[in-house]
């Protein structure tokens, strides 16, 4: 039985297939440090965004972090039009904030950019899983 306190990472494959069904392109925004994403959102040291579209995902800049303060990070997110975020560890309130906004957050996330992308595109974010999750 799971614990008040263990993360879950939920994504239903019902919603994965809906949304990369959608003709619409996707932002997408990894909160990473170096080339992996950050363990914790909060020590990200650049937002990489991510055009998601065919299948496929393009390059579409790397978002400048304005200060370590999580709500300017959050007004930064909201302003380029991302529309999934993609992370590590995330504390609630950027959390809720992020997804009162309309933004799909998928945290508890481990992985390179690359491993990270692959498998966001083929459904598979569950295995990048950080240890301990419940999936």
């Amino acid at each position: 039985m799971l614990s008040a306190e263990q993360p879950v990472l939920v994504l239903p494959e019902l919603f994965w297939r809906k949304m990369m069904q959608s003709d619409s392109a996707k932002l997408i925004c990894l909160a990473c440090y170096q080339d992996r994403l950050a363990s914790v959102c909060e020590n990200a040291d650049g937002y990489k965004l991510f055009e998601i579209r065919d299948h496929k995902s393009y390059p579409a800049g790397l978002l400048s972090l304005p200060s370590k303060d999580p709500m300017d990070r959050t007004s930064a997110i909201l302003a380029c039009g991302v529309t999934i975020f993609l992370c590590g560890a995330i504390c609630n309130r950027t959390r809720h904030t992020l997804e009162h906004a309309g933004i799909t957050v998928i945290p508890w996330l481990t992985g390179t950019e690359s491993q990270v992308l692959e498998a966001f595109l083929r459904g598979g974010l569950a295995e990048l899983a950080m240890p301990g999750v419940a999936v």
